[in-house]
């Protein structure tokens, strides 16, 4: 039986491809149960993370819904969403799936498809925003962390009350 395999693609083994589907469950579970210093402390010192419309991606535009330079205004928005966001209590689920990764130098090109769910007391389940992440996962002593993280969503509307890392 043969491989198949692209000359310009690296092989990624499998013990890293579970270690980056591991880094992103991390990432997921800690935006579900408000975890949120835990979630900064997904990204390397000099990261960025930005949340975008699929139209300003698409255009290389760097106009971004949250846009975070670097680990200091990473930590911002964890301390800001904790303590000063006032909101109806809600359950999120974020949902990712079509994980493909990919060797790039001394990181990894990895890319998903995500879902975000929004439960509230007085509502039925409703999606929140579906999208892309396009992200630069580097390892940083013996932890997988991102370096990048793009999330790109599919529509021009977003809810207005997105103050929560996505």
């Amino acid at each position: 039986m043969s491989t198949l395999t692209h000359e310009c693609v690296q092989a990624v083994s499998a013990e890293m491809r579970f270690g980056i589907m591991d880094l992103y469950a991390a990432y997921s579970a800690a935006l579900d149960e408000g975890r949120y210093k835990d979630w900064a402390d997904c990204f390397t010192t000099h990261a960025e993370y930005r949340l975008t419309t699929k139209e300003n991606h698409d255009r290389g535009l760097p106009i971004a819904i949250i846009y975070c330079d670097g680990k200091g205004m990473i930590d911002d928005r964890a301390f800001t969403t904790t303590e000063t966001t006032i909101s109806q209590p809600r359950a999120l689920r974020h949902i990712v799936s079509g994980i493909s990764v990919r060797a790039d130098g001394d990181g990894y090109r990895v890319g998903a498809d995500f879902l975000i769910l929004q439960t509230m007391l007085d509502r039925m389940t409703e999606v929140v925003m579906s999208g892309r992440y396009i992200d630069r996962v580097v390892v940083d002593g013996d932890r997988l962390l991102f370096e990048s993280r793009v999330c790109v969503t599919d529509t021009l509307l977003y809810p207005t009350s997105v103050v929560a890392p996505v």
